[in-house]
């Protein structure tokens, strides 16, 4: 019996760790998107103080929201 309680115990922590990764690797994707973003609205930023066309900030913009909404996975 204090095997079989082990081996629960070890399956629950295999469970955990694998739960752990999963939310691990959903963080980084985050990060990186939200340093995309960032990213952006510095060029923005930059852009405006150097009066760039609107309509090149906004090409900017829908490119690089194009490229987040394909690197995306599906849920």
């Amino acid at each position: 019996m204090i095997q079989d309680d082990l081996i629960v115990k070890l399956g629950q922590s295999q469970q955990r760790v694998m739960s752990l990764t999963v939310q691990n690797r959903a963080l980084k994707k985050r990060v990186e998107r939200a340093e995309v973003l960032e990213e952006l609205v510095m060029d923005i930023v930059l852009d405006m103080q150097e009066n760039v066309l609107k309509s090149v900030i906004q090409e900017r913009i829908r490119k690089v929201m194009q490229k987040l909404d394909e690197e995306q996975p599906d849920d």
